[in-house]
């Protein structure tokens, strides 16, 4: 696993650095990467992120595995907010960090920031497709423009029957809602380190 530079530590706060260097050290992450957001913040230095999502290749999050990490972060200022079968969601530090069972496969190496491992580009912009698909954020659209400066929309379509093999017209659902805007129109805007306003972004998924 190579080690991700520059990182961008602008994009999070000061105690988000800290929680990402205390969790590089814990045995439980090792099941673990940082997607999301904040991953793609981090690897690009575009916009300000303020939670942490970390996932699993698991299906699920074992009823063991959230006991582990609750224990391991016990001498924190930890509050549970939810703990099911596949999710444990908790504020450390009054910071909002989840971990989740993600059971698809990565199609690419990780690289790792402080011990912790980071999503590929191309993961990370097929998760965020799969995200924007159910909800079509504001902030979705956005990370998505950045990463295709990098990877094109057609390439990921494509890596998407990899990733998602079982999911019937994975493509055609991304393509369709790569130009819905309803939800993202009333979003509020993301606090961005960049130049880019949301009707270019618009322009550039419609065209």
């Amino acid at each position: 696993m190579a080690i991700l530079t520059p990182v961008h530590w602008q994009t999070v706060t000061p105690q988000m650095r800290d929680v990402i260097d205390f969790l590089g050290n814990q045995d439980f992450m090792q099941d673990f990467y940082l997607a999301g957001g904040t991953a793609l913040a981090l690897r690009e230095g575009h916009r300000i992120s303020v939670d942490l999502d970390f996932f699993s290749a698991t299906i699920e999050v074992t009823g063991r595995t959230r006991q582990d990490i609750v224990q391991s972060l016990s001498s924190h200022r930890v509050q549970v907010l939810e703990n099911v079968d596949g999710n444990l969601l908790l504020t450390l530090k009054n910071l909002r960090v989840g971990f989740f069972g993600y059971g698809y496969p990565m199609l690419a190496t990780t690289d790792s920031i402080n011990g912790v491992a980071v999503a590929s580009l191309s993961d990370i912009g097929l998760m965020k497709l799969d995200a924007l698909i159910s909800r079509g954020s504001r902030k979705d659209f956005y990370d998505l423009y950045v990463i295709a400066q990098h990877i094109s929309l057609a390439e990921l379509l494509i890596l998407g029957q990899t990733k998602y093999p079982y999911t019937k017209d994975f493509a055609l659902m991304a393509i369709e809602s790569l130009v819905l805007f309803d939800n993202a129109d009333r979003d509020l805007q993301p606090q961005l380190l960049i130049d880019l306003t949301w009707s270019e972004v618009r322009a550039f998924f419609i065209a």
